[in-house]
């Protein structure tokens, strides 16, 4: 997925035990998803189709990439040095074939979440602040200093990771390979501190958002994915 999400921070009291995530339907009755979850698309690129649907009396998000990327934001203002446990439920209903685990050509995964971090400049390589600098000046001024991405693949097996092909401030991180069942619920839970340390070398300032998501635009394929229990605690 080329370019950046962009990230507007909230920020709201909490006590550890909260999930610091609102459900997808605790909004205005009016409203298609709860506040502050918002739609996160990508400048120039077309926007993959979300929408929540009801699946066994659960209201799930739905997200239907074709030749298509985008997902959906849930913004966030947390202390990075507290070990927040993210969970979720994910499934995908096709593989997309011509995607190639951390390539240009092949950047595309059925399934995604990312999560936004903020980090000091000084603790970035100088070429990287260098290019997140230029970046926010010119794209967007509130662009993360780094980002974990976990990702359903095609081909890689779960645990495999690498910097993303278009940045270095990315880390992808296989969660679900080729041998994952389609049309199945699977279920995640994430030590957020603990990965961006191994990422990144150590914790972040702030967790500033989540994002779930889709995207399909390099290899031009058709893929549809859903995504259920978003949470965010403090570890037990």
């Amino acid at each position: 997925m080329r370019g950046w999400l962009l990230v507007l921070l909230a920020f709201a009291p909490f006590t550890p035990a909260d999930n610091l995530l609102t459900p997808w339907t605790a909004g205005p009755p009016a409203g298609e998803w709860s506040s502050p979850w918002r739609l996160a698309d990508i400048p120039k690129l077309k926007p993959s189709e979300r929408t929540l649907v009801d699946q066994g009396g659960q209201q799930v998000l739905q997200i239907k990439a074709d030749a298509a990327a985008g997902g959906l934001l849930h913004p966030l203002a947390l202390p990075g040095d507290q070990p927040w446990q993210l969970s979720w439920q994910w499934r995908t209903e096709q593989k997309l074939e011509q995607a190639r685990f951390a390539t240009r050509d092949g950047d595309d995964y059925a399934a995604r979440v990312y999560v936004l971090l903020d980090y000091p400049l000084d603790s970035l390589s100088f070429v990287t602040r260098q290019k997140l600098r230029l970046a926010r000046t010119f794209f967007d001024p509130d662009l993360p200093a780094a980002t974990l991405s976990y990702v359903w693949d095609n081909r890689a097996a779960p645990g495999t990771s690498a910097r993303s092909a278009y940045t270095e401030t990315v880390e992808m991180l296989v969660l679900r390979g080729p041998e994952a069942p389609l049309g199945q619920w699977q279920e995640e839970r994430r030590d957020l501190r603990a990965d961006a340390i191994a990422a990144f070398g150590s914790a972040p300032r702030r967790i500033l958002g989540v994002v779930f998501a889709a995207d399909s635009d390099n290899t031009r394929e058709r893929v549809e994915s859903y995504f259920a229990a978003p949470q965010l605690q403090i570890k037990p």
